[in-house]
């Protein structure tokens, strides 16, 4: 129970957690798909150096990270951002097959038996994942105590769902492990020879002291200066290299019609609620169960949505973040609250019972666990028998301890002597709970659970404080029909007069509606438009290989039912050079700027440092300790790489052309140049240099990869 207690804590974290450990892998996701959805070859979900990768095998890697994820999160939905975490995570297990895979059997990589036993529960090598899970912290030998982690995997044959996280763990530590080796082996391979170590360390060293003056571009006006057409393309048709799309991309440009509760609709649900009080107060019994079905999130599977957790007690500091008073809260049992506004919410409660409890308790247990040969009925009666020998016996924390190594069937727990740590109220199962809350430190008890027969000792509790268990009965503040069928029209409307993209802006600017853009979306796109979960049927509609400029959507609704929305398609891009249009606005600032340095170097040139600050009023000064390497001018604090780089060669007393830096014009004249010392061991210059080029060489080993592999991902045609 302990375990997947745990795991039930951490799993939205821990989801993401494995995704990362395929790295990179991940760093791969972003390779180039065609960018039109409507391929051949219907159940081919990408093809990867010629070789076809079937849907079907994505399917298996997508449901393998989904039971995982079910087992450890019980009865809790799968929200839309888990859902692209699994989704990445089974596409991730696609390109560690198809692409690392063959690097790792090239070199003879692998993960041995004993190795990833060393993982799972080596004292001194446990991975993470167990480290994390298992709570582990190293002793004074810098080792971990991995009986429990040990005892999980040795048992995890006997309880079907943690075999499934036993499964899961093992094959995302191969993997992670294959990872780190292929990763740390190329990093060893980085190399700085003698002589490229020398001219880094002489860049370092070696400085100038140097006078300039600085014109900035901003000394002439921006309306002084024209740029054409002519100019523009000139300059794209120079640097089309910097204007590459990656990947085929769609701006698109929506209007939202929000559908939002009407004050007769927030009346309507005010008075419902005002009923529903006044049947419960009727009533003489059954509070909880009357609450619990007649409030907005009245399904079991549904609660965890919920504001509060059923029948558990409340502390003050619980009761006020639900909106109730103090004074109600410190009210007799049988006392209702009046109705109130809380969020998104009208609620009310009842006091079912007050009740001092301990804040937190800290407990240990015993877990019997039926199965197909042991009955429910036989746990209990060994339950009982070993609980009746514990409390003759007066037994003490080592006493239980030694029992629940023995007789535990909880691999989480029995090699901690079956104890659980502190806990609030709430935290464990009903029955658990109210057995820790409503009974004394040191008291042994026998406690049936879905997870079987619990003998559970309270070790100890915090100081007793006020709670009270209150049947809390709300109404989410909703939307009626007729408010929905209105936006529906409305909506609806909007798009019978909108054909064309020019009828889109017309009726958009005529109804005062507000036009939302979302641009540079891919066809993997998820979070294409905020607080749509559904984005992918927009990404789908923008993609379709009939799809044209200017295209007006059909109505799409949000998986939430809160709003509709019409889309524009106002840009295509495909994969390539970036059309010209595309880069004006980007390209009209950097033209201008080039125009203005070649105005001012005219002006300039020929000039001494201080006939340009005295004809141009430019600002001066002299600078010391300048080298290869310095990251900006010190006083100005602007970079400029190519000042630097001028003048760390040019000679003493001379006096440099205008150069054309990042935030204007600059001559310099060098007045003191100072040689590095004089070096003989450059061996710690070579190691400093390999350690730099070790830390990155996830990035260039994943760049100089996808220039190679040949990859058509059609991930789009299937989600």
């Amino acid at each position: 129970m302990a375990v997947l207690q745990n795991i039930r804590e951490k799993c939205g974290v821990l989801v993401i957690v494995i995704v990362g450990l395929a790295l990179l892998a991940f760093l791969l996701g972003d390779f180039l798909s065609s960018g039109r959805i409507g391929h051949g070859d219907d159940t081919v979900i990408a093809k990867i150096n010629g070789s076809k990768v079937d849907y079907s095998e994505w399917t298996a890697n997508y449901n393998n990270h989904r039971l995982f994820y079910e087992v450890a999160q019980q009865g809790r939905n799968i929200d839309a951002n888990t859902e692209r975490s699994l989704r990445e995570s089974a596409w991730n297990d696609v390109l560690n097959t198809y692409v690392w895979s063959k690097y790792y059997d090239e070199v003879g990589l692998g993960v041995s038996d004993d190795e990833l036993e060393d993982l799972l529960y080596g004292p001194k090598h446990a991975h993470s994942i167990i480290v994390q899970n298992f709570g582990l912290q190293k002793n004074e030998n810098g080792e971990y105590d991995t009986k429990a982690p040990k005892n999980f995997f040795d048992n995890a044959e006997e309880n079907p769902e943690y075999k499934v996280i036993a499964d899961y763990w093992k094959k995302a530590i191969v993997e992670d492990q294959m990872t780190s080796k292929y990763g740390n082996m190329l990093s060893k391979g980085f190399y700085t020879p003698t002589a490229l170590a020398k001219m880094y360390y002489e860049d370092q060293n070696s400085s100038v002291d140097l006078v300039y003056a600085f014109r900035e571009y901003a000394s002439i006006k921006d309306e002084d200066i024209t740029v054409t057409d002519k100019d523009m393309e000139a300059y794209y048709n120079e640097h089309k290299n910097r204007f590459v799309e990656d990947q085929a991309n769609r701006d698109l440009e929506y209007v939202v019609f929000d559908i939002v509760p009407s004050e007769s609709d927030i009346a309507e649900i005010k008075k419902n609620t005002e009923d529903l009080r006044t049947e419960m107060a009727s009533l003489d019994d059954n509070y909880l169960s009357f609450a619990q079905a007649n409030s907005s999130n009245s399904r079991p599977e549904d609660r965890y949505n919920r504001m509060y957790k059923d029948d558990v007690y409340m502390t003050a500091k619980d009761a006020e973040n639900l909106g109730f008073t103090a004074d109600f809260f410190n009210s007799e049992a049988g006392t209702m609250s009046d109705v109130i506004m809380q969020g998104n919410y009208f609620l009310f409660g009842r006091i079912l019972d007050v009740a001092n409890r301990p804040d937190s308790v800290n407990a240990s247990h015993i877990l019997i666990v039926p199965n197909d040969s042991v009955t429910k009925e036989m746990c209990k009666a060994t339950a009982d028998s070993l609980a009746n020998v514990l409390r003759s016996t007066k037994a003490d924390s080592a006493a239980f301890a030694a029992m629940a190594i023995e007789y535990s069937q909880d691999p989480g727990s029995k090699n901690n002597g079956g104890n659980l740590g502190d806990f609030t109220e709430g935290t464990m199962i009903s029955e658990f709970n109210e057995a820790c809350f409503a009974n004394a430190a040191g008291t042994i008890q026998v406690v049936e659970s879905q997870f079987g027969v619990h003998i559970i000792k309270i070790n100890s509790q915090t100081k007793a404080v006020r709670k009270a268990k209150i049947a809390v009965l709300d109404q989410e503040i909703r939307f009626s029909d007729n408010t929905y069928e209105a936006a529906f029209q409305a909506s609806n409307s909007f798009y019978a007069k909108s054909i064309t993209a020019a009828d889109f802006d017309k009726n958009a600017t005529e109804q005062n509606l507000n036009v939302r853009m979302a641009n540079r979306i891919t066809d993997m796109s998820d979070n294409v438009i905020p607080g749509i979960d559904n984005g992918r049927e927009i990404v789908r509609w923008a993609f379709n290989e009939d799809r044209q400029l200017g295209d007006v959507s059909n109505v799409f609704e949000s998986s939430a039912r809160d709003k509709f929305l019409v889309v524009k398609l106002s840009k295509i891009r495909e994969k390539g050079f970036t059309p010209f249009e595309d880069t004006k606005e980007i390209i009209e600032p950097e033209v201008r700027k080039q125009m203005k340095a070649e105005k001012m170097m005219a002006e300039m040139n020929g000039m001494t440092v201080e006939a340009v600050a005295q004809k141009f009023s430019a600002k001066t000064d002299t600078i010391s300790n300048i080298n290869f390497a310095s990251f900006s001018i010190p006083g100005l604090g602007l970079i400029e790489p190519k000042v630097n780089a001028v003048a760390t060669t040019l000679d003493v007393n001379k006096v440099s052309a205008p150069i054309d830096g990042n935030n204007g014009v600059y001559v310099v004249k060098v007045l003191n140049k100072t040689a590095a010392p004089e070096k003989q061991d450059f061996e710690n210059d070579k190691l400093a240099k390999m350690q730099e080029y070790q830390r990155n060489y996830s990035y260039r080993m994943n760049n100089a990869v996808k220039k190679i592999i040949k990859m058509d991902d059609r991930r789009a045609k299937f989600f």
